[in-house]
């Protein structure tokens, strides 16, 4: 077995690790530094870590996944997906991706700005990214905190099932209740709208979802059926909607490999 790839530095005065209390003068011990950049660099001869130095920094796995996973192209398209990041930061963080070789940027053809596309070396990211995604399907619970209202209704947005959609206008209002906030579905044509204000149209359809247990059924954790029988998910409209509303949804690429052992615990399922 290989020995693990470590920094190695001359001992002194300036040395700050507390482990060295040998009377050697060669530190093995594991550190990184910060290049001119900002960008970590843990001075390793290994391919984990030189992987690590361009995808691991926080944000960067889900600028990422917009690009390579959900093929958005355009910054405010990748900034609305990844959510809570600031606008300079995911300005640093795509020219990282640039400079690393990972990402390319391109005139946008329809206007003024850039778009941004995966070279090969990005591409191959495809497979690591799912196979995170996987993983954590295997072996990460679900918690309440990773169920941001407005994170849940983009994905419900973007997991719309266009070919089951009713034919004529509708407006559903998603209810939430552990983290009281409303948003709006309009239903009309074919490009659905997702409102975080009120947009004014009669309201069709009510669902009031617990977003843990919703997202617990977006990920295949849950089946919509007995997240309604326990009442963490309740429709209040037409009959025929109704019954129709559990048909227009999607669940997420990962779904298929949610096991057993991770299905939503049952005080996640009471009735909210």
């Amino acid at each position: 077995m290989e020995p693990p790839a470590t920094t190695i530095h001359q001992r002194g005065p300036a040395c700050q690790c507390k482990r060295c209390s040998c009377s050697c003068e060669i530190c093995t011990c594991a550190r990184y530094v910060l290049s001119d950049t900002g960008v970590v660099r843990y001075q390793q001869v290994c391919p984990v870590s030189l992987a690590s130095e361009v995808i691991a920094e926080r944000w960067t796995p889900l600028i990422l996944r917009e690009i390579v996973l959900f093929d958005r192209h355009h910054f405010t398209e990748i900034q609305h997906g990844v959510g809570r990041i600031s606008q300079s930061l995911l300005v640093e963080r795509l020219r990282t991706l640039e400079s690393a070789g990972v990402l390319e940027r391109r005139p946008n053809p329809h206007g003024r700005g850039w778009e941004y596309h995966p070279t090969r070396a990005g591409r191959e990211l495809e497979t690591v990214l799912n196979e995170l995604g996987i993983w954590a399907q295997h072996w990460i619970e679900l918690r309440q905190e990773d169920c941001d209202p407005a994170y849940l209704m983009q994905t419900v947005h973007s997991l719309l099932r266009l070919d089951r959609l009713p034919h004529s206008p509708t407006t559903v209002r998603f209810e939430f209740t552990l983290q009281p906030k409303i948003y709006w579905l309009v239903l009309d044509g074919d490009h659905p709208e997702l409102c975080f204000n009120d947009p004014g149209r009669e309201v069709e359809l009510v669902v009031t979802v617990d977003e843990q247990v919703f997202g617990g059924v977006l990920l295949g954790r849950a089946t919509f059926s007995e997240a309604v029988q326990r009442g963490a998910i309740r429709l209040e409209g037409p009959p025929d909607l109704v019954r129709a509303f559990p048909t227009w949804l999607g669940v997420t690429r990962f779904a298929k490999y949610a096991p057993q052992a991770l299905r939503l615990p049952d005080a996640a399922l009471e009735a909210v």
